[in-house]
């Protein structure tokens, strides 16, 4: 992927720093066919409050970690089965897609998607991601988000606001049916110089905040429910011709869960595509009194349940390939995050409290 050269010379930075602000369009969105490198930090401690006009993000103190690609597939290389909404500009005009991206995995009792497409449209209106396929109970499906969720607005300066509602819902006969409504609110609330540990850029930042409300109607149990979910909100800093944010901060329930950015040494690799975030299993779910969460083989670290303020309410050291009971009897009935934190991965799920 042709990419714009970082500034590397502070000198060059004070030079021009009367430069204005850039603009970011659907020329700086991946294209099928790219490769997106970067690499992942502790979000530990990390501050997100400075932003504004001509700022200086100086974040050349993250420690590289786990180093991983997203590639851009063209959506005519993804599974055929997949491809019934966004391979159909003639019927399916607003779900056309540019490209497919590998997805994050999800497992909900009897509700499991695997091999998982995410797939994506750049225009001169915006970028959009327009839905996904997956393995539905190992039954190839296309999903379609109606409307669509559009993460970017073009052109996007500083100053620019958007609210966007996108929703999707997936249908097991005789099983259950899962549907998933979101809100998107956007600011693109600051512009300047972003240092990293060892690329400069001009950037434009973008903070989106996710309302997430989840549906679920079980069949064989006759009865659903409503599941808010913990607030996300996406830190972002794009420059010019990158196509992957050169660096991105997810937060939920105002804890910063994850960090992303780019970073690219002769010696890096794109083997750890695995490194894709990954859904946590959690049964069950509701709970009323025991929670057990499998613990994937390939992933030591730290179990941490939030409440939907973001505070830790338990902390657990927990092994790979293992599987840790949690007594939640004490806890109020409400909803709450389940975070591992290992050393090259983040997983989290949400369960519902009901005693």
């Amino acid at each position: 992927m042709h990419m714009r050269t970082p500034i590397l010379s502070l000198s060059l930075v004070v030079s021009t720093a009367l430069a204005a602000q850039i603009t970011i369009s659907e020329a700086d969105m991946p294209n099928a066919g790219d490769t997106l490198r970067y690499r992942s930090a502790n979000p530990a401690g990390l501050s997100l409050d400075m932003t504004g006009a001509d700022v200086v993000w100086d974040y050349s103190m993250l420690q590289p970690q786990a180093e991983a690609a997203d590639t851009a597939v063209g959506v005519g290389e993804t599974p055929f089965l997949y491809q019934l909404f966004f391979n159909n500009p003639f019927l399916f005009p607003q779900h056309r897609a540019d490209y497919g991206m590998v997805g994050a995995e999800f497992d909900f009792q009897v509700l499991s998607l695997t091999d998982v497409y995410d797939y994506y449209r750049a225009d001169e209106e915006g970028f959009f991601n327009v839905g996904f396929g997956a393995n539905v109970n190992g039954l190839p499906t296309s999903v379609r988000r109606e409307p669509v969720d559009r993460i970017h607005s073009f052109p996007m300066e500083f100053g620019n606001t958007n609210s966007s509602n996108s929703s999707f819902n997936v249908s097991v006969p005789t099983l259950l049916y899962f549907g998933q409504d979101q809100v998107r609110d956007n600011e693109v609330d600051g512009w300047g110089t972003l240092y990293l540990p060892a690329d400069t850029f001009e950037v434009l930042r973008v903070k989106s905040t996710l309302q997430r409300t989840d549906t679920i109607f079980v069949d064989q149990l006759g009865f659903g429910f409503r599941l808010p979910e913990p607030e996300t909100v996406e830190y972002k800093w794009l420059a010019a011709g990158m196509g992957k944010p050169v660096l991105e901060v997810i937060t939920t329930g105002g804890i910063p869960i994850s960090v992303e950015f780019f970073y690219e040494p002769e010696d890096i690799t794109t083997t750890a595509i695995s490194l894709q975030r990954r859904a946590l299993t959690a049964y069950p779910n509701p709970v009323a009194a025991e929670l057990f969460v499998p613990i994937p083989a390939d992933v030591n670290g730290r179990l941490t349940v939030r409440d939907v303020s973001g505070r830790a309410l338990r902390t657990f050291n927990v092994q790979a390939g293992t599987q840790q009971r949690l007594d939640l009897r004490e806890l109020a009935n409400g909803t709450y995050t389940i975070a591992l934190q290992g050393e090259r991965a983040v997983l989290n799920t949400t369960v519902v409290v009901q005693h």
